[in-house]
């Protein structure tokens, strides 16, 4: 298995024991069927995420789902939805309690693993998000919902007891391993590279001195990944730099010792 596919494995399984944190029922049809559903067709209400409709309802570091609703058609997420297919809705985030008063709370939107390496570290889960800003919000209005997870210790500990936890942990360790050994030999590449390179760098950057214009540049983008050579576009038609160069020497814009040194480093960049 590659170092990808590992990781690529451990995320996806770090986001399974997540979601299995919460509470779903495979009996249920699509959730958008529901709609239009009778109360019996609808999650029972253990299988919900409970409704904020207070700030005695969560402690600062408990962890709440918010539900900003963007679409036209408002409806009722916390009782159409699952709280499994809450957590895993896009329109959803986690965040975290980090204070609250009479009429409000404020929360830190959190981390969540979605598959992909960045995000998989159960270790850390409960983090903020990258870039997150602390957001003020007032309860009880008519486009936002807010539902209750439960206290970010508690939500730990239940990660920790999951059946696939040790799993998970064994695979984050060797496939953080991996991909730093990978990491290793890419930088070693990478450095030997440019000790290699090291000679054409340092002629074309000496040419240009001796030229007194920059006739051409190190570039390092998709064309040479690892750095090479790129000529100034009027240069670019063969033959046309050493023809520009011997003409410079001729008119005695470069003196003959120093034109020896272009021709040698002509040769040394391939030109």
């Amino acid at each position: 298995m590659t170092v990808k596919n590992a990781r690529r494995r451990t995320g996806e399984l770090a986001r399974t024991i997540v979601l299995d944190l919460w509470p779903h029922s495979d009996a249920l049809g699509p959730w958008y069927g529901r709609r239009l559903a009778v109360a019996e067709d609808l999650p029972a209400e253990h299988l919900r995420v409970p409704a904020v409709t207070s700030a005695s309802d969560v402690q600062v570091d408990d962890l709440v789902l918010v539900f900003d609703q963007r679409r036209k058609n408002h409806y009722d997420l916390l009782g159409l939805l699952t709280a499994r297919e809450a957590v895993d809705d896009r329109e959803t985030a986690v965040a975290r309690v980090i204070a609250k008063t009479e009429r409000t709370v404020t929360v830190l939107d959190c981390m969540m693993p979605n598959g992909y390496w960045s995000s998989c570290n159960l270790d850390t889960f409960g983090a903020a998000r990258p870039g997150a800003e602390a957001r003020t919000m007032r309860l009880n209005t008519s486009r936002r919902q807010i539902g209750y997870l439960g206290s970010l210790a508690g939500i730990r500990q239940r990660l920790i007891n999951h059946e696939d936890f040790e799993a998970w942990r064994t695979g984050f360790a060797a496939s953080a391993a991996e991909e730093q050994a990978a990491q290793t030999e890419r930088q070693a590449r990478w450095a030997a590279e440019q000790e290699r390179l090291r000679p054409l760098r340092e002629a074309a950057a000496q040419l240009n001195q001796i030229a007194g214009e920059d006739l051409m540049e190190w570039d390092c983008g998709a064309t040479h990944p690892y750095g090479g050579v790129r000529l100034c576009e009027w240069l670019r038609e063969p033959g046309r730099l050493r023809t520009y160069l011997a003409g410079l020497n001729a008119m005695g814009a470069i003196a003959d010792g120093a034109y020896i040194l272009v021709e040698q480093h002509l040769d040394v960049i391939g030109c």
